[in-house]
């Protein structure tokens, strides 16, 4: 049991330290994937996105079973380079958040690893509890960031139902499944 904790702590870990994932997506038999920023309170990943106009937010309104990746990308200058390679292997329930408890949950997340959202997220939070909770991250930031994005995004999260760790450093294309 106890390396099957330190392999869940090290999975935690290797996700609170990336920033993108890959997520892929399908309908009607036609797979889509896209790279998105994320942040995660344990193995639950919160990202947000557009359903009006992205096709893998569209995919994940007809059908919520999805996959995701976070790895890095690696060179290959010598053979030594192959036993570097690292990821995480997801598979899960993909859903749109519309509760304000559900909301909130997910910019608190977010925030904590891009504070400098919050200025922008006051733009796609209509709850006021959430929003006077963003005015005051934004009120602390030194620089405020210099860009817009669609006012029609919404947060969605993916709920794993499996996860794998690659760690080719212990054994080249073996995959360990972590225990949720």
């Amino acid at each position: 049991m106890k390396v099957k904790n330190e392999l869940k702590e090290v999975v935690l870990d290797y996700l609170g330290h990336h920033n993108t994932m890959t997520l892929a997506t399908v309908c009607n038999n036609s797979p889509w994937a896209a790279s998105l920023f994320y942040a995660n309170k344990g193995f639950t990943l919160y990202f947000i996105s557009s359903p009006n106009v992205c096709l893998h937010c569209q995919n994940i309104a007809t059908n919520s079973h999805v996959a995701v990746t976070i790895d890095e990308n690696y060179s290959l200058n010598s053979m030594d380079d192959w036993r570097k390679v690292k990821g995480i292997q997801m598979e899960g329930i993909a859903e749109m958040l519309i509760t304000e408890e559900e909301i909130s949950q997910a910019v608190k997340v977010y925030v904590r690893k891009y504070p400098f959202v919050s200025v922008y997220l006051r733009s796609i939070v209509s709850f006021p509890r959430v929003v006077s909770f963003l005015e005051t991250i934004a009120k602390r930031l030194k620089l405020v960031p210099d860009f817009t994005a669609s006012s029609e995004n919404k947060f969605y999260k993916v709920t794993p139902t499996s996860v794998w760790f690659v760690d080719n450093e212990i054994s080249f294309e073996r995959r360990q499944e972590v225990i949720l």
